[in-house]
């Protein structure tokens, strides 16, 4: 692969070859009709895949809000095969653009290991991080991206009050890529690994609790 002489990324063309070459697989990735997901994921879904492409960071970011519900409804096999898709994806030093594709990577090594899949932790390991430096500063490993919405102090709650149920089950359900990257990081003092566990399954939990975003009972 070509690169940029004084960078090393990868080029905008590659990036944009590689989304022409992968986007129809995504778009089909995210065909969620045969899935036990409330209505308003596949509609997530949908809105992911319109004009899905890999040099529109909004359209990475709605893909990463999809990965965080199926990993919420343990629909685990899609979030891998989503992971393992995107993994490749050419970083052309524009973390803007790139950030939402190492969330959707932890999140897969991360839900992989929970899961005990050896061959998807395999497989996305080398892609865990991506420049090769790459490493979480201190206070992300300290929590500060959660938002902990279910979590929240009444006085601050009361700030959200107002907000339709979509909003609190989505800034909920967003903690989890984040809680995943902190652990594939290796947590922290205040975020060790099992706090980080116990989080993640308080949040599925909180998602659940959720009027509309109760697990369905079948596709």
């Amino acid at each position: 692969m070509s690169t940029e002489p004084a960078s090393g990324w990868a080029t905008k063309q590659e990036l944009r070859a590689f989304s022409d070459a992968v986007a129809p697989q995504i778009v089909e990735l995210l065909d969620t009709s045969g899935l036990a997901l409330p209505r308003r994921v596949h509609q997530y879904a949908k809105t992911a895949a319109r004009s899905f492409s890999f040099t529109r960071e909004v359209k990475l970011s709605q893909v990463e809000e999809v990965v965080a519900f199926l990993a919420v409804y343990g629909e685990y096999e899609r979030l891998f095969a989503l992971a393992r898709t995107m993994a490749p994806v050419p970083h052309t030093g524009n973390e803007t653009i790139y950030e939402p594709v190492r969330l959707i990577v932890h999140a897969g090594y991360y839900f992989a290991g929970q899961q005990a899949n050896d061959a998807v932790t395999a497989e996305l390991a080398p892609y865990r991080f991506v420049p090769a430096d790459f490493w979480r500063p201190p206070g992300y490993l300290a929590g500060e991206h959660l938002q902990r919405q279910f979590e929240l102090p009444p006085d601050e709650a009361a700030k959200y009050a107002s907000h339709p149920v979509s909003y609190h089950a989505g800034i909920s359900a967003d903690d989890l890529p984040v809680l995943a990257s902190m652990h594939v990081c290796g947590g922290s003092s205040t975020w060790p690994l099992e706090r980080i566990d116990a989080q993640v399954a308080k949040t599925i939990a909180a998602v659940h609790a959720y009027q509309g975003f109760e697990p369905p009972a079948g596709p």
